[in-house]
C-alpha cells in the first residue's frame, strides 16, 4: 500500500482531507502541519504520496519539493493565487472545495503514478526480502511496516543491498 501523507498549515484542514481520505480506505500514515515535518517524514519512509496545501508557516509547497526525492507523488489543494508560487511540475494541482469522489479519484491515479514510477526487483529478490519480513513479524512481533523498515535500517547502516539485508536475516552467520 502506498504511504499517504496529509499536510495543511492548519491543523482542521489536514485532519479533514485525511478523514475523507480513511473513510475512502486509504491509509494515511501522517498528518503534518509544518515544512520541517514533511521532510522529516519524507527522510524516514522515502517515498510515497503528498497531499497538501501551498503554504506552509515555514515553508512554501516550492522549497519542499525540492527536499523530496523523485518517488514522492505530489497533490496540491489550493486556491489558484497561492498555487501560482509552485514552479516545479511534479506537482499536481486541485482547486477546494474538494468531494471525497474526486480526492479518491486523484489519490487512485496518484498511486498508480507512484508504483509504475518505483524501481521494480526481481521475483527472486522479491521473495527472499518477504521472507525475511515474516521470519522478522514472527520473532520479533512487528507489523509488516515494522519489519520492512527494520530491513531498510539494517541494509543503510551495513551498506548492503536490501535483498541481501534479507538473507543475513534469514541466514544468520554463525561467527
Amino acid at each position: 500500500m502506498a504511504k499517504i501523507v496529509v499536510a495543511f498549515r492548519d491543523r482542521v484542514t489536514a485532519e479533514s482531507v485525511a478523514s475523507l481520505l480513511r473513510e475512502s480506505g486509504y491509509e494515511v500514515i501522517r498528518v503534518c502541519t509544518a515544512g520541517d515535518e514533511i521532510k522529516r517524514t519524507f527522510s524516514q519512509i522515502q517515498d510515497g504520496i503528498l497531499i497538501c496545501g501551498a503554504r506552509f508557516k515555514d515553508r512554501t509547497l516550492d522549497q519542499i519539493v525540492h527536499d523530496l526525492n523523485e518517488h514522492v507523488e505530489i497533490l496540491c489543494i489550493s486556491k489558484q493565487e497561492a498555487a501560482a508560487d509552485i514552479r516545479s511540475a511534479r506537482v499536481f494541482h486541485l482547486q477546494p472545495p474538494v468531494r471525497r469522489s474526486i480526492l479518491a479519484a486523484w489519490a487512485d491515479m496518484l498511486i498508480q503514478l507512484h508504483y509504475q514510477k518505483l524501481p521494480h526487483r526481481e521475483t527472486t529478490d522479491r521473495q527472499v526480502i518477504d521472507s525475511a519480513k515474516q521470519k522478522l513479524m514472527q520473532e520479533m512481533h512487528f507489523s509488516e511496516a515494522e519489519a520492512h523498515r527494520y530491513l531498510q535500517k539494517f541494509s543503510m547502516r551495513n551498506g548492503i543491498r536490501m535483498t541481501q539485508a534479507a538473507e543475513q536475516i534469514l541466514h544468520p552467520s554463525t561467527e
